[in-house]
């Protein structure tokens, strides 16, 4: 059990930081599911997973971001 800190810091227990690779650096995202928050490592990959394969066969990423910001004079 992790303890807070005066600073609302946290401790993230060796077990669980090896498990899932987390070393100094390692941006994560707490994020909330139903009652219970979970940490995310890499928010990041979790995107580009969700996403991947959206556009597929359709306009570049550049082409969509150009179309839904309009034409820039």
């Amino acid at each position: 059990m992790s303890k807070v800190t005066a600073k609302y810091q946290i401790t993230i227990p060796v077990r669980v930081r090896k498990e899932l690779g987390i070393v100094p650096g390692t941006e994560v995202e707490i994020a909330k599911d139903g009652r219970k928050y979970v940490l995310i490592v890499d928010p990041i990959e979790t995107l580009r997973r969700k996403w991947r394969g959206k556009f597929k066969g359709r306009a570049t990423t550049m082409e969509y971001l150009d179309e839904m910001r309009g034409e820039v004079d």
